[in-house]
């Protein structure tokens, strides 16, 4: 049982795609499981820290241009899975991001 809990302040969406995360030493190649505005949970093919800063890129079918994610602090591991906080992005991958979220979110009928 974790030893602190802690609220997320995000929705998060169930999505399967591919991403790619550098940090200042490899590249690694992962899967996206869910993600939120605030962060991601990433299955990946090299072995990262809590702690370790990391540049996210993900490839959108709709998109001319990646998602790109200029800082990412990843915040806990589990074997190949990890999630990464997203620290900072430019403005044009905030809204594609929030394009994304709003596609794959289910509003609540009111």
């Amino acid at each position: 049982m974790p030893k602190h809990f802690k609220l997320r302040s995000y929705q998060r969406i169930l999505l399967c795609g591919t991403c790619y995360y550098l940090s200042d030493d490899f590249l690694g190649r992962g899967t996206v499981w869910d993600f939120s505005s605030g962060g991601w949970r990433i299955q990946g093919d090299h072995q990262v820290q809590v702690g370790m800063p990391l540049i996210l890129r993900m490839d959108l079918s709709d998109e001319k241009s990646p998602l790109e994610i200029e800082q990412a602090v990843v915040q806990w591991v589990s074997g190949r899975d990890f999630g990464v906080q997203i620290r900072k992005m430019r403005r044009t991958s905030a809204k594609k991001l929030e394009r994304l979220l709003g596609r794959h979110c289910i509003l609540p009928q009111g």
